[in-house]
């Protein structure tokens, strides 16, 4: 599905409610000030605010699909499209000659490399594109393992939303298939339940793998890759992290 134009309209439609951390994107990069690098920018869910604040993106996905129908989205304000470069670049291994005040992670995304050396090349790319002060922020998520192993195979609902576009309800749901403790990966299904305006379901499955990134985990990969942690929160507000945070937002810089 990864690749495939629908696949992209379908992404854009089930993640447009995520809303809660872009507050959080927009002041660091009211702060920093542009240009800013948004890695796995997806279908611009961060870039097209960000633009439409103002701020030059640099908008860098692996899949190119993605950044087409972000050009879509973009483009109906013409001002906003001109203030966002699209990248078709892996995050593992991209070169692009400038260096920006603030890059940006969102959503988990970093999650999506399982593999240690997928882990800090990504991570040391990041860091040769930083400029001089600049930093450095992404989200992954807290693990709570014991959580994940008393719910395999229970249903979590989500939440709905309401498709602005075609008018329909779209119902969430996900639930966790396994976990594997050695690699620190989990495996989960997200099932969105399309019911149109005159009643007709449609159900969308899409299975994931993720990576569970302990803190101090995190702290030793970011070592390795010459980045030094600034600051560390539990959520979007920036509340102290701690056992019970939902997620890991995380600022770092290049390690002098």
């Amino acid at each position: 599905m990864i690749g495939d134009p629908v696949y992209a309209r379908r992404f854009a439609a089930d993640h447009a409610h995520v809303v809660g951390d872009l507050p959080l994107w927009r002041a660091l990069a009211a702060a920093h000030g542009g240009p800013v690098l948004d890695l796995g920018a997806a279908v611009g869910r961060v870039a097209i605010p960000l633009a439409e604040d103002g701020h030059e993106v640099w908008a860098l996905d692996g899949d190119p699909n993605m950044l087409a129908e972000l050009a879509q989205r973009a483009a109906i304000a013409p001002e906003v499209a001109g203030r966002i470069r699209t990248i078709p670049a892996d995050i593992r291994d991209f070169d692009l000659g400038v260096r920006f005040p603030l890059a940006i992670c969102a959503m988990n995304t970093l999650q999506v490399l399982l593999d240690v050396d997928d882990q800090l090349a990504c991570l040391r790319a990041v860091a040769a594109h930083l400029a001089p002060g600049g930093a450095f922020w992404f989200d992954v998520a807290m693990p709570d393992v014991g959580e994940i192993a008393a719910s395999l195979g229970l249903i979590r609902d989500e939440g709905r939303n309401v498709d602005a576009e075609t008018g329909m309800t779209r119902w969430h749901r996900s639930w966790f298939r396994g976990y594997d403790a050695i690699d620190g990966t989990a495996e989960y299904t997200h099932e969105v339940q399309d019911v149109a305006p005159d009643g007709t379901l449609t159900i969308h499955r899409q299975d994931h793998t993720v990576h569970l990134y302990q803190p101090p985990e995190l702290l030793h990969l970011l070592a390795r890759a010459g980045l030094r942690v600034v600051d560390r929160f539990g959520d979007f507000q920036r509340t102290p992290l701690d056992l019970g945070a939902s997620h890991q937002v995380v600022c770092c810089e290049v390690d002098a």
